[in-house]
């Protein structure tokens, strides 16, 4: 079954998505030349946001499942992101919360429309 160029666009977007955290905390470690924190807390919630979607592979997910593994996605990588960058010593409460949630949620993004890249069957 071949992909029309709208569920290609939305592979390439979440590819894109699930790179942003990643590439977030590689800016800012060259950026410090010194601060591995960010680097670290994308490297934990991308590595469980990477586990959740192996084991989904190669399973047809319907939209409901797909929304619901991207809530978990969103809750557990921004845990898991706060979690590391708190034992890692960031000191700003709000900062800290936010960089985890924009992280967890470019990972749920991700999520979603690799699920919305599969072509309906028929």
């Amino acid at each position: 079954m071949a992909r029309s160029p709208k569920h290609q666009m939305s592979i390439v977007a979440a590819i894109v998505l699930g790179a942003a955290p990643i590439g977030f905390g590689l800016f800012r470690a060259w950026q410090t030349a010194s601060d591995f924190r960010m680097l670290w807390m994308a490297l934990a919630a991308t590595v469980f946001a990477a586990g959740v979607m192996a084991a989904s592979i190669g399973r047809r997910r319907t939209r409901h499942s797909a929304y619901t593994q991207a809530i978990i996605i969103l809750i557990v990588a921004t845990l898991t992101a706060g979690a590391v960058g708190f034992f890692l010593g960031a000191r700003s409460a709000f900062g800290l919360w936010a960089v985890a949630f924009v992280l967890g949620s470019c990972l749920a993004a991700s999520s979603v429309l690799i699920a919305l890249a599969r072509p309906k069957p028929g």
